[in-house]
């Protein structure tokens, strides 16, 4: 097993405070490394009870005033989804859309991979978050899940996909009705990319997946949270966004060879990671699923997922993701990786 080495540099900032009658204030920063790729992120302690400040709280009557303006024209609700989506080709899908249970599956008007397709994950146009159940989630994977299989019977050169959520507007939707989009194309993403080339390299020079090293390095540990069947959930180190919280499959690293098992259980955690953000405050999130073509993997990769809180919703909210992580791809971090894995344990356990 490869030995994972988790960095971390401090660094003390002193200035003389106003808010201390300027007596001089000491800071201690700590900046840390992913493991893989190098990323970094930020922690300032003293930022973490000063959330508020970055987040606000969600404006319980701005969101029932937005949820019902948009409900009158949307066309994800009701009758409305099947005269205003889009349909597949004939030769691509004969029923033209995919549905499982409330989960229906249709191209995107608007694509940004060589296939694009939406899930409308259930018939309410809004849900708080402890009422995105296991069966909704398990019902939008599988929905992608037959579209993949498609996808590769029809088309040989595709290999990475990615599934993905983005709730409410300061998640990046452009609609409140919950849904999920998925990408399938030749070529990996940026990010998706970064990581086979990190674990094909640990690969070549430890033996081993750096997954599993991962899972056997943080099992127990405090970032660890728990199992649900072939996942394993735990906070990363060095985390993408806020609260951020993942999932590794054990074995597989094609979405196409995760059975409906696997996906119950996958959905069983989101579902308890949805709940814990509502206990927080938080409303908005994204998600995303990774993986891989089994032709396309050389053993090294395995299936994840990487879910994360956005900005609260409120009137003139502001963006949570600036100049740090979009120029400098580098996130703030303010709560500690390992207190919210110790707070989402509880969830887990049996």
């Amino acid at each position: 097993m490869g030995r994972i080495s988790f960095e971390s540099i401090a660094s003390d900032v002193r200035f003389l405070n106003p808010m201390k009658e300027f007596a001089e204030d000491v800071q201690t920063l700590q900046i840390r490394k992913d493991p893989l790729l190098g990323d970094t992120s930020v922690f300032n302690p003293e930022l973490k009870d000063k959330a508020q400040i970055f987040f606000g709280k969600c404006d319980q009557e701005l969101i029932k005033s937005l949820v019902e303006e948009t409900a009158k024209t949307c066309f994800f609700c009701g009758e409305a989804v099947a005269k205003s989506t889009p349909r597949f080709m004939p030769d691509f899908c004969s029923t033209g859309r995919i549905r499982v249970g409330e989960a229906l599956l249709f191209p995107n008007l608007f694509s940004l991979g060589t296939y694009h397709p939406v899930i409308r994950l259930c018939d309410a146009h809004f849900l708080k978050l402890s009422e995105f159940t296991p069966e909704l989630i398990k019902n939008g994977f599988l929905a992608a899940r037959q579209f993949i299989r498609i996808a590769y019977a029809k088309d040989p050169e595709v290999a990475y996909a990615a599934v993905t959520a983005n709730y409410l507007f300061p998640a990046g939707a452009s609609l409140v009705h919950p849904h999920l989009q998925m990408i399938a194309t030749p070529i990996p993403y940026s990010y998706q990319a970064r990581m086979l080339d990190g674990c094909s390299r640990w690969q070549r020079e430890n033996g081993t997946s750096y997954f599993a090293d991962l899972i056997a390095e943080e099992k127990d540990g405090p970032r660890y949270i728990g199992q649900t069947g072939s996942w394993q959930w735990l906070t990363p180190f060095s985390p993408l966004g806020n609260n951020e919280v993942m999932a590794i499959h054990e074995d597989l690293g094609d979405l196409d060879a995760l059975s409906d098992v696997d996906l119950s259980n996958l959905a069983s955690g989101i579902s308890k990671v949805l709940s814990h953000y509502e206990t927080l405050g938080h409303l908005s999130y994204n998600y995303a699923l990774y993986s891989v073509r089994k032709n396309k993997n050389d053993g090294s990769f395995r299936a994840l997922i990487k879910i994360i809180t956005r900005q609260n919703l409120y009137a003139n909210y502001r963006n949570d993701d600036y100049f740090l992580q979009k120029l400098l791809q580098s996130e703030l971090i303010i709560t500690p990786p390992e207190e919210l894995a110790e707070q989402l344990r509880k969830s887990f356990r049996p």
